[in-house]
């Protein structure tokens, strides 16, 4: 079990879930109403997250906040496996877990805090 707690856009949320539970949530996302999985730390949940979201036919927008606003960071990959394998190696917090995706500093405007669902590129998605 992992030290988390995900939530869905359909609502659902889990506490300690198996490593076959986040895979089975990342490989379903990406129809209408499904789009995003958040996982939290339960200890420090609004400071440290791992977010993924997904349009069918696109990669997957991985983001990852680490304790504040100035570090939060996006990666796109294409397989809903390789999202699984940076969000269980971030949830066991095993060193060197963020190796391998080209993640990039996401910048939010100084007056408005970080969203808690995924920050999308508005280019790339629209609400």
């Amino acid at each position: 079990m992992l030290a988390i707690r995900i939530h869905t856009e359909r609502g659902e949320s889990y506490d300690r879930p198996t490593l076959g539970t986040l895979s089975g949530l990342v490989g379903r996302i990406g129809a209408d109403g499904d789009h995003f999985v958040i996982a939290e730390r339960i200890t420090d949940p609004d400071a440290y997250y791992v977010q993924v979201w997904h349009d069918a036919g696109d990669d997957y927008q991985l983001e990852y906040r680490d304790g504040s606003a100035e570090r939060h960071f996006q990666a796109f990959l294409p397989t809903a496996a390789e999202v699984v394998a940076v969000m269980a190696r971030w949830a066991r917090q095993e060193k060197g877990w963020d190796a391998g995706p080209a993640w990039e500093r996401l910048d939010f405007p100084p007056h408005q805090p970080p969203p808690t669902a995924p920050s999308l590129d508005p280019e790339r998605h629209t609400p």
